[in-house]
């Protein structure tokens, strides 16, 4: 995705894959610095001044969406929650809870795009042939006036401070309009450290926002009858604002060709399936990969192996797992550790990784998931 301006006062988000446009209207920041923080304040930057992407504010990206649809004659129900679908002979019957009711809905076709926990999939028997990789997983965000962290390029930066020894280990803090900061989980904790106090010194949370989900395996064939399961509710946790965009485009392309008699559906099947990295599995490998550190390191070893990639160019979490034999002789004992840790968790994948077929794979080298940022959606 790229963005460029479009008429006065409107920037026009870009998916070239795709080959779609949207224009938005709110903040627009860069990100010019990723940033890895050990506990002792080691530094690992996977991007450092380099242009890697941007935040848009998704309130505003919404309103333009639906600004947009209601202009084009869509009618749009409020205060609605999808509670499932059932295919027909002649299409497809939706039932929805709203604030006056229960009430059904009938189309030639659907799109359901209601999120990770998407009860419409689940009605369709889509999700009896994915794999658990976690029953549970929940997180708390916030969104912070007045946060001051110390650190150069902080204005640009995706920072993400490493700490085995405070609740959940990472503390991930972005970019937002104004002065604010998107805060992920534990800044209570964080802020007790003294090297980080003054960071909040004079912070305050305006929003709180908290998730829970279930994370599967996706969905690879994504169509069931005259319904389509697109982005989150056909992924294993987020395809991102800008890959739920691109879901809903192809999303539609497809159905205008099925009511023309075209073959619409394998086309978007296709595209799903090497669209997002979560569909080569891989990913599940750089995922516990990534983890793997602040679940099993002390915050000595974690400053340790921050020390040996200070201001290289990769995630550490991932490039330690790659270059393992870096420690072997100095640190043996946590050459050790790790090594055996990272088998286990990789042996307790087996079952999972053994859903996806053998034609899966996406990833070019057969390392590429320990790259930086590889742990991420996706190459729409």
């Amino acid at each position: 995705m790229s963005a460029k301006k479009s008429l006065p006062g409107l920037i026009g988000l870009h998916f070239p894959v795709p080959g779609c446009y949207v224009d938005y209207s709110g903040p627009l920041k860069p990100y010019c610095n990723a940033i890895w923080i050990s506990p002792s304040g080691y530094r690992v930057y996977p991007f450092k001044n380099e242009l890697f992407g941007f935040f848009y504010d998704k309130e505003h990206l919404l309103a333009g969406l639906l600004a947009s649809a209601e202009k084009a004659g869509a009618e749009v129900i409020t205060g609605a929650m999808a509670l499932g679908a059932e295919n027909t002979a002649g299409g497809v019957k939706i039932s929805l809870r709203t604030e006056s009711g229960d009430e059904t809905l009938e189309a030639k076709k659907a799109i359901a795009a209601d999120g990770v926990n998407s009860r419409i999939a689940d009605s369709l028997g889509l999700n009896q042939k994915r794999k658990v990789f976690r029953p549970k997983a929940w997180g708390v965000a916030y969104v912070m006036e007045g946060v001051e962290p110390t650190i150069p390029g902080h204005e640009t930066a995706w920072l993400s401070v490493n700490i085995p020894s405070i609740a959940m280990g990472v503390t991930g803090i972005g970019l937002m309009p104004g002065d604010a900061k998107w805060v992920l989980r534990s800044y209570q904790n964080l802020m007790k450290i003294p090297e980080y106090t003054p960071w909040f010194r004079h912070a305050r949370v305006v929003k709180k926002t908290a998730f829970a989900a279930t994370v599967r395996t996706p969905i690879r064939e994504p169509v069931a009858g005259n319904v389509m399961i697109i982005s989150d509710a056909a992924a294993p946790i987020e395809t991102w604002i800008q890959g739920a965009i691109a879901c809903g485009y192809q999303a539609v392309k497809a159905i205008l060709k099925e009511l023309n008699g075209q073959k619409g559906y394998p086309e978007y099947i296709a595209w799903w399936q090497k669209a997002f990295f979560f569909n080569d599995p891989r990913y599940f490998k750089g995922i516990v990969t990534h983890r793997a550190l602040n679940r099993i390191c002390s915050d000595e070893e974690v400053d340790y192996i921050y020390k040996l990639f200070q201001d290289k160019r990769v995630v550490p979490t991932l490039a330690i797992a790659k270059n393992l034999e870096l420690i072997k002789d100095e640190r043996p004992e946590l050459y050790q550790k790790i090594k055996t840790s990272l088998d286990g968790m990789l042996k307790e994948l087996e079952p999972l990784l053994a859903t996806y077929p053998p034609d899966s794979t996406i990833f070019k080298e057969p390392d590429a998931h320990l790259e930086p940022w590889h742990s991420y959606p996706s190459l729409y």
